[in-house]
């Protein structure tokens, strides 16, 4: 019978020692905390969006539950905490920490590949899988992405443009509050690299990418912002305030940030970027 990475990983844990298996609780649960609480987030945006079908509120409120009871769980955790591994009939995880049963479990929303490489890679982030793993495969880091400064020029024909050395150009109508368009290029461009770099990261640990489908969201209460990436639940969280006031702009720029995380040189022109920048460029972000 064939049982793929996580499985094999959770076998070879479960008869290690009480340290190693509470990694491996602590690893499996955190990421099942993640997934559900961004399982419960694009539920609440199908309350804004009045999805049709089943009630997103109350789903939302029921992950939002058991996520809870997760970080209670987690929380109580410790090196000596008694913990069982087994695998089930239908091939799945399931853990018994300190006589509570967790079923090492994900929304649909999120591929179970994606999943389990997760905890993989958080796990083998402190132990040496290749003994636990057959055929691991360390995974490296992704090539660094240099970061690319905006350079500006300016001509009767084509107005103030702001551009970069790796193919961003980014063309004005006029000059009319320049320093808050400079100001604004730059916070699009810085938050393009980082954003650039975490794919890259995330692409590297075998994360599938949906180019077409990259998309923002804001997370409310929170200052960080989510990026979904490949339609199917697969998310990154980091700061991206200009970009997410600029979600026209940020979908213009989709084919300049595949390229720049693989590796490629394109060049992107975007016409009219003080319309597409106006919510920056108007604000203090």
């Amino acid at each position: 019978m064939y049982f793929s990475e996580f499985k094999q990983l959770a076998m070879a844990v479960s008869d290690a020692p009480a340290a190693v298996r509470s990694e491996f609780a602590v690893a499996a649960v955190s990421e099942m905390v993640l997934a559900f609480d961004s399982a419960a987030d694009r539920a609440r945006q199908d309350v804004r969006d009045r999805a049709p079908g089943r009630s997103p509120a109350r789903w939302a409120a029921a992950v939002d539950g058991y996520a809870a009871n997760l970080v209670a769980i987690l929380n109580k955790l410790t090196a000596d905490t008694p913990i069982d591994i087994s695998i089930g009939a239908e091939n799945d995880v399931s853990l018994n920490i300190d006589g509570t049963p967790v079923m090492v479990s994900f929304p649909q929303t999120l591929q179970q590949a994606e999943f389990e490489q997760r905890v993989i890679q958080r796990f083998c982030s402190y132990y040496q899988c290749e003994e636990l793993i057959a055929d691991y495969r360390v995974v490296h880091p992704s090539p660094p992405i240099d970061a690319s400064t905006p350079r500006w020029s300016f001509s009767e024909k084509a107005g103030p443009v702001c551009a970069t050395d790796d193919g961003l150009i980014f063309q004005f109508q006029d000059t009319l509050m320049l320093a808050q368009k400079r100001q604004a290029c730059e916070r699009i461009v810085a938050e393009l690299n980082a954003l650039a770099l975490t794919i890259a990261e995330n692409r590297a640990a075998g994360v599938a990418i949906d180019w077409g489908g990259l998309s923002i969201h804001s997370l409310p209460g929170e200052n960080q912002h989510q990026v979904e990436l490949d339609g199917a639940g697969g998310y990154i969280r980091m700061s991206l305030p200009a970009l997410a006031a600029s979600k026209r702009l940020f979908e213009l720029v989709r084919p300049w940030l595949a390229a720049k995380v693989k590796g490629n040189s394109i060049r992107q022109v975007v016409v009219n970027a003080d319309r597409l920048m106006a919510s920056v460029i108007n604000s203090t972000l």
